[in-house]
């Protein structure tokens, strides 16, 4: 790394089955060992690509995203009809630690500056909550849980999170403020100019929130997440090097479940993390 580099940071976005991008790209990273970054930031499933990079568990996501979230219990619209969950978080999460769990000790060899973004289900607070042992799958589940898709918060460390996608989908800023940080590699599963428009459907949602603070939250998501995207394309003192999936009909949406697109997506996160690995020392030895 170059010597004016103090500290690098990895933000990874969420996006539900559109992380089977970023898994592609961290599995990339793997296949060469490339981790120069000293802080992880990962949102919703991001939060999980950078788990499963951190634990070195190359081909896990993807073996998740083409078995388990295909499976009938994951979704059901039935269900969620019904007054249960559109996506059964807590399910995936017991099934995965049957038969394909995440390597804490391997993930905590080293113990990683890894954050977890959480919104707290009451204040509608962001809480980026380290990593921890102990805590780390109920923080996993809880940046996850989409609202209203699932319909209750996951609890951690006696309080109620819900997907940290809410308080802010895109950490880029509160990155860039953590100490000695000099440069971020910004993963995200939206194409470069994607703007959200989701002001008018968030307020319809936020009226049917019973805790003032979520429902706040939840209408200025749009706002946050723009601001954060509009913070990567302004000169700041940081390095920067941000890395978008193409616009393409075949890339897999937030509940994509067909398998051709996942690995579609798979396949050019991997071609883009190579990329991205010339793209990074390019940007540290300019």
């Amino acid at each position: 790394m170059n010597d004016a580099i103090q500290s690098s940071a990895l933000v990874i976005e969420g996006g539900g089955m559109r992380a089977a991008f970023s898994t592609g790209v961290v599995d990339a990273f793997l296949t060469e060992k490339f981790n120069p970054f000293q802080l992880y930031v990962g949102v919703s499933s991001g939060s999980t690509t950078l788990a499963t990079y951190l634990a070195q568990q190359k081909g896990r996501n993807l073996d998740i995203f083409l078995d388990q979230t295909l499976r009938p219990e994951f979704i059901q619209f039935k269900r969620f009809l019904k007054g249960g969950d559109l996506m059964d978080i807590k399910w995936m999460w017991d099934v995965l630690e049957q038969e394909n769990p995440l390597d804490l000790n391997a993930l905590f060899q080293n113990h990683p500056e890894f954050y977890i973004v959480l919104t707290h289900a009451h204040t509608g607070q962001v809480h980026y909550q380290r990593a921890q042992p102990e805590t780390i799958l109920e923080s996993l589940r809880a940046s996850s849980s989409i609202p209203f898709l699932t319909r209750q918060p996951v609890w951690v460390q006696e309080q109620p999170f819900l997907d940290g996608g809410v308080a802010d989908a895109l950490p880029v800023q509160w990155a860039a403020q953590q100490p000695q940080i000099d440069a971020l590699m910004v993963i995200r599963t939206r194409p470069k100019d994607y703007a959200k428009e989701g002001k008018r459907g968030d307020a319809v949602l936020s009226r049917l929130v019973k805790h003032r603070g979520f429902a706040h939250s939840l209408r200025q998501r749009a706002e946050r997440y723009n601001q954060s995207v509009q913070f990567l394309r302004e000169q700041q003192p940081q390095k920067i090097l941000e890395i978008n999936p193409p616009q393409h009909k075949d890339m897999a949406d937030r509940m994509c479940q067909d398998p051709k697109r996942l690995r579609y997506s798979y396949q050019v996160g991997i071609e883009a993390g190579y990329r991205a690995m010339q793209d990074w020392q390019m940007l540290l030895n300019d």
